[in-house]
């Protein structure tokens, strides 16, 4: 009999889709549930935003974009980044770890390449540092939330 037979052998479930309406069980202690009190799921998405769009527009105005050009590219940049930031925020439980680390990684990379491109690089070297970024920050979200289901945190 192999050694690793003694040991229970236990799978971990994957989140998996979540329907919508459904509510995920409270955490329990011995005095009862405990109600969620996380940040709202706009928050990071607003914080990170805010900050994307003041780099934005200091970026632009450093490389020959007029004052309301900078103004309006970072506004936009800020809006559509927050935008889809929020989207993934609010529908990470019904995506598989896969699928949400990619995603996250696919935001992260197209940012940062068009902050690049912004700055003044050449669409090749700004595709090459997006892609670049997107891929490490696939592989450590991949990492992170592979993490967190195995240890249950």
């Amino acid at each position: 009999m192999p050694a690793h037979s003694i040991l229970p052998h236990r799978t971990p479930e994957g989140p998996g889709p979540v329907p919508r309406g459904a509510h995920l069980p409270a955490r329990g202690t011995r005095a009862g549930p405990v109600p969620d009190r996380s940040r709202p799921a706009w928050a990071v998405p607003a914080a990170l935003g805010f900050v994307l769009f003041l780099y934005t527009v200091f970026l632009a105005h450093e490389n020959g974009f007029s004052e309301l050009g900078g103004w309006l590219l970072g506004l936009v940049t800020a809006a559509v980044a927050t935008g889809i930031g929020y989207g993934l925020v609010r529908e990470r439980n019904a995506m598989i770890t896969e699928v949400r680390a990619a995603t996250y990684g696919a935001l992260a990379g197209i940012t940062i390449g068009f902050l690049h491109s912004v700055a003044g690089g050449t669409w090749l070297r700004s595709l090459g540092i997006g892609l670049a970024c997107a891929v490490l920050v696939g592989l450590a979200s991949y990492n992170l939330f592979h993490w967190h289901e195995k240890h249950g945190r």
